[in-house]
């Protein structure tokens, strides 16, 4: 599932000799309750499940049916449990060689389970369990649930993780594969979609019909699906002998045709790649006009935000295009890993969404090189990185109790954090021996339910070394090092020297008494040698406390400590070298200048260096050519400007801005807003990087003026601007616009001719400043005009804006009852990270008191991240007022 992301290969370094025992990770307790936790008796399994529904969306939100399983005991038992949420259940009964057993329902709603118990003891072996349920189609995206689009109405399933439960009566955990045939009841005007090709079609009169679906192979119950209701379908395309459409509302065929060009471009690489047939029957890729996540990997029946699969070509940013392409690409690698091959629960799923992401950055590249996909992967990193400095952090693998718990994993460090570990054991082992090891453990494992064990095993015997105890301390523990590397050693015999610690940015240190964290690092580093800007990479598996590399030869020009941004760690340079560092950036890799910029911004607000240590790497970019590199200076210049500068005085803050326009005014001078003709898309980019530093950040009048104007132009003729700058020049319209412009950017979302557009211009609603267009803006959240899975971006957004934050949380307080039913759980948490853009100690002591009041089991851990996260910038904030002085003085 995407919420929310070409390596070179590397010669091997060798593991520690000392043969670690294997582990697998510890699983969690079945069948009895383990504190909040619960899991099914692992003595029932489903092997076949018959699901029949009848569900007309257009008529109303009602929906019955009944389910048949086909289970195998492994000894006599008088009741089987299983789970259902949300559904009336009646007409329990059990088959066994041909006769009836009646069954009472007992609920378990805590535990979101039904026992059917039977008067004596169902025998071991074959035994058939029939249930009828009934239930209405949902308001919050889960589940079976309504969304529409215009006045059409529309059903459609989003089960993971753990709500399959709330569409039918099933064995909702995702070791319990199954084979399903489906079948619907429903109007004979209604499309209906699901995993497997329909394999029969009968009219039953009255404008209605029903359509079976051929039985899936063994699937988890999380990756069913059904969309019902008046779909359209694209013309097909192939990629072998897959046959691979499009569905979508009607009127929107027009904006297929690059996700169709996508999908058969990385299925055909993804086949290559793992040397397997894609393995369902058919491939449909579904824009669902409202839904909470991204997308999701649903088996031959993937489901899709609209703005991540439909795009107009015309009117596409590079970005909104390389997104789509991921997208996709994440989506259809889980065909294999993910959907083939599943977790056995959910505390591995890392296995499927690090794998997934990893494979998308991998594939789009190799299809596109040009659009750079590993600097898109460096900005999801760096997240990751932000948040895994944190005291409330998680390790990758993490013991999973509840559903909740599970959803609330869906996070950066399930995705971008096990991707950037993926991407580490591959350029450690090397591509060919990785991918060899991974080939072995889809086979081994098809059709069924895996461990991260399995996949270390079959790594080590591809690859001949062991993987292991390399990766296990990467995934166990929680955090990942502060390298400390530093050149020792006489001039003519120059070596390294390391030493690492456990990364944090807040007060905590650690438990008292407990042993420092340590994890093996495959360390790679660029060195410069001799003149010019000629560089080598230097390799060597750092596993002990303070290990050493002799350079064998005369001391470095200077050496950037992660080369490629390989590693997920942070490297801490020497005041010196970081000189060094800056006197030659156009030496280091367009990645690794992110990734330099990155760290020293984290360094600082760990409180480890002076905040001018950064803006003198951040004014050196001033004639930076890459537009990633440029993307990665934009958040720490707009916390300095917002934070810092706003408290150290409007003195400050102006001259702050000056320092910025004049470091970064000229390079957009001299791009201006109009594109040259065959002007490069990277080009392109920069200009809109620019214009984020400049309209965004200094706030420079010249062009925040010159992007309004050009802002109300672009509402009237879509075509007088470059899609690459419509984001910004929007956003900056707004935020000097009036209840007139309000009103027009309302109507331009009403009739948007793409998905993007839309979200484009209701978006931009929250960048007003006038209190009565923040409300306004505001009241729209609890309208159908915001749909369902925009509520929570736009929370996000109003609460990043300084003149609407105030009111946004005092809202988000009022109408908390009303907004909960409008915030589902992946998407809750959205709002709550954006809390500590609040920024007084005020607000800290009132977001904790509102949570502790008003608790979100999706949400707990992102509650504490951001009250972590409040104190902080609180802290960086006083630490840095003075030295932001002191540098605009001496810089002066």
């Amino acid at each position: 599932m995407a919420t929310r992301k070409k390596t070179r290969k590397k010669g091997r370094t060798q593991a520690p000799a000392r043969k670690s025992p294997r582990r697998k990770p510890a699983r969690a307790s079945r069948g009895r309750a383990t504190g909040k936790g619960h899991r099914l008796a692992p003595e029932v399994r489903p092997t076949r499940v018959e699901v029949h529904v009848e569900v007309d969306p257009a008529r109303g939100p009602a929906f019955k049916g009944e389910v048949a399983h086909h289970l195998e005991l492994e000894s006599p038992r008088r009741s089987v449990e299983l789970h259902a949420a949300d559904l009336r259940l009646s007409r329990a009964r059990a088959e066994v060689d041909g006769k009836r057993w009646a069954g009472k329902l007992v609920s378990h709603p805590a535990r979101e389970t039904v026992e059917v118990r039977f008067a004596k003891p169902l025998p071991a072996g074959a035994v058939t369990l029939r249930l009828a349920f009934a239930g209405r189609l949902r308001d919050d995206l889960r589940g079976l649930y309504a969304a529409s689009s215009g006045k059409r109405r529309y059903a459609f399933t989003q089960l993971e993780a753990a709500d399959a439960r709330r569409f039918f009566p099933c064995f909702d955990e995702p070791a319990m594969k199954a084979r399903f045939a489906l079948s619907v009841t429903t109007a004979s005007g209604h499309t209906v979609i699901s995993n497997s090709p329909a394999a029969k079609v009968e009219p039953l009169g009255g404008g209605r019909k029903k359509v079976s679906f051929a039985p899936t192979p063994p699937l988890s119950t999380y990756l069913l699906a059904l969309a019902v209701g008046e779909l359209e379908a694209s013309e097909a395309t192939r990629c072998g002998d897959t046959e691979i459409r499009i569905w979508h509302v009607p009127g929107k065929g027009h904006l297929t045709a690059f996700g169709l060009e996508a999908a058969r471009e990385t299925l055909a690489r993804l086949e290559a790649w793992f040397a397997l047939p894609y393995p369902y029957e058919k491939l449909d890729l579904v824009a669902v006009p409202d839904f909470e996540a991204g997308a999701m990997e649903n088996a031959g029946a993937v489901f899709f935000r609209e703005t991540l699969l439909l795009v107009d070509p015309a009117t596409v940013t590079l970005q909104e295009k390389k997104r789509v392409a991921e997208v996709i690409c994440h989506e259809l690698a889980h065909m294999w890993y993910g959907d083939l091959v599943t977790m056995a629960w959910w505390n591995d799923l890392w296995l499927n969404e690090a794998f997934a992401t990893w494979m998308a950055f991998q594939i789009v590249d190799a299809w596109q090189p040009d659009w750079k996909m590993w600097h898109d992967f460096q900005h999801y990193r760096a997240a990751a990185l932000g948040m895994d400095a944190l005291s409330n952090t998680h390790p990758i693998y993490l013991d999973v109790r509840t559903p909740s718990e599970a959803t609330e994993n869906f996070d950066l460090i399930t995705y971008e954090k096990g991707a950037s570990v993926v991407r580490m054991i591959e350029r450690y082992l090397g591509a060919g021996p990785f991918r060899a090891g991974v080939r072995k453990y889809i086979r081994r494992h098809r059709e069924g339910n895996a461990e991260a064990a399995d996949l270390w095993a079959a790594l080590e015997e591809a690859a001949g070394q062991e993987v292991e105890p390399v990766v296990r301390a990467w995934i166990e523990q929680p955090g990942f090092p502060l390298l400390h590397v530093k050149r020792t050693g006489a001039a003519d015999a120059a070596r390294l020297s390391f030493r690492q610690e456990r990364f944090r940015v807040g007060k905590s240190r650690g438990r008292p008494g407990a042993a420092p964290q340590r994890w093996p690092i495959p360390w790679v580093g660029r060195v410069a040698t001799g003149s010019g800007r000629r560089t080598k990479t230097v390799r060597k598996l750092l596993t002990q406390a303070r290990p050493s590399l002799d350079l064998g030869g005369a001391a470095p020009r200077f050496f950037y400590g992660n080369a490629d941004e390989g590693g997920f760690f942070r490297p801490l340079h020497e005041p010196a070298e970081l000189r060094a560092l800056c006197d030659h950036l156009d030496a280091l890799s367009p990645v690794e200048r992110m990734g330099l910029l990155g760290h020293q911004w984290a360094i600082v607000r760990a409180g480890r260096a002076d905040l001018a240590s950064f803006l003198d790497l951040a004014m050196a970019c001033g004639d930076e050519a890459d537009p990633d590199v440029l993307l990665s200076l934009r958040g720490p210049l707009a916390f300095t400007d917002d934070r810092i500068a706003a408290a150290a005085g409007e003195d400050v803050r102006a001259e702050l801005r000056e320092r910025i326009t004049d470091t970064f005014g000229p390079g957009f001078e001299k791009l201006g807003f109009e594109p040259a003709k065959g002007e490069s898309d990277e080009s392109r980019m920069r200009r809109a990087a620019l214009l984020g530093i400049l309209g965004e950040v200094a706030e420079s009048p010249p062009v925040v003026a010159e992007a309004a104007r050009r802002g109300g132009a672009y509402l009237r003729n879509r075509s007088v601007l470059d899609p690459n700058l419509a984001d910004a020049v929007v956003s900056l319209a707004a935020r000097a616009g009036d209840a007139a412009l309000f009103d027009r950017l309302l109507a331009a979302a009403d009739k948007a001719q793409t998905p993007q557009e839309r979200r484009r211009m209701l978006l931009a609603l929250g960048d007003f400043q006038p209190g009565a267009l923040v409300d306004r803006a505001l009241r729209l959240a609890l309208t159908e005009t915001v749909g369902t899975q925009d509520v929570a971006i736009l929370l996000t957004r109003m609460l990043q804006n300084p003149a609407a934050r105030e009111r946004t949380w005092e809202f988000m307080k009022r109408r908390w009852a009303a907004l909960r039913k409008r915030l589902p759980p992946m998407l809750v948490t959205r709002p709550i990270d954006a809390t500590p853009n609040l920024g007084t100690r005020a607000h800290r002591r009132d977001v904790a008191a509102f949570f502790r009041a008003h608790p979100v089991p999706t949400g707990a851990r992102a509650v504490k991240q951001a009250l972590e996260r409040f104190d902080l910038d609180l802290g960086i904030v006083e630490r840095s007022t003075p030295q932001l002085k002191r540098w605009l003085a001496k810089s002066s």
